[in-house]
């Protein structure tokens, strides 16, 4: 097994790697697994995918990748255990990074205005950086987002799935349901937990869709 350190130099490689494990893990969803999760996110009508933008494409993507977790690991996982001979040694350093995603609420709150991000876990009050060269580059300070990140060395890399996490989606009942009920003891670990982010992911993008607002956030092709 190769030895890979990641480096924010990095960045354009992993996100055009990532982006192609993203549609290969996708192709290897099942019938029943686009079914499970348009139903998930509301958006399964008349055994049809309701999905009409390209934003809610990319958001439908992401949960299907990371939120959906039948036997309890996700889609990147499942394909790193199954089908590892598909993939060079990158795409598999790439996938174990992708097995771990975790689900984060987090502000932004500095940018280089280059290729970094400063953001704070609205959670767990811990800071991290995200390397992401447009959003570096026009992002609104303070704006709080949803999703889920990949941890590389030092640095963390957004999946593609993010979500503006607006004052109207947190008023929506799924979402505001999962929220109220977190113990105050357990609000800074609560995400570390796969389950609970899938839960959160669940209720965010469903949410999401519910008031049309996928469109509020994406990523542009670097």
């Amino acid at each position: 097994m190769a030895d890979f350190t990641f480096t924010p130099a990095d960045y354009p490689e992993i996100r055009h790697r990532m982006m192609d494990l993203n549609s290969k893990i996708f192709r290897k969803l099942t019938k029943d697994d686009i079914k499970t999760c348009g139903k998930h996110l509301g958006i399964w009508h008349q055994k049809t995918l309701m999905v009409k933008k390209e934003n809610e494409m990319d958001l439908f993507t992401d949960y299907a990748i990371y939120g959906y977790r039948p036997n309890d690991f996700n889609m990147a996982e499942k394909f790193l255990r199954l089908f590892s001979k598909e993939a060079d040694e990158y795409e598999l350093e790439l996938l174990r990074r992708m097995s771990n995603a975790h689900y984060a609420i987090y502000r932004l709150d500095e940018t280089n205005r280059k290729d970094t991000i400063k953001a704070e876990n609205v959670f767990s009050k811990a800071t991290f950086q995200i390397i992401d060269y447009n959003m570096a580059k026009a992002t609104s300070l303070g704006v709080v987002l949803a999703g889920y990140l990949v941890d590389f060395d030092g640095f963390s890399i957004q999946t593609g799935g993010t979500v503006f996490l607006s004052k109207e989606i947190l008023q929506v009942e799924q979402v505001k349901r999962i929220i109220d009920r977190i113990d105050d003891n357990e609000l800074s670990h609560f995400l570390n937990k796969p389950a609970n982010g899938a839960k959160m992911a669940k209720a965010i993008f469903s949410a999401t869709f519910q008031l049309d607002k996928a469109s509020n956030f994406g990523h542009r092709p670097i």
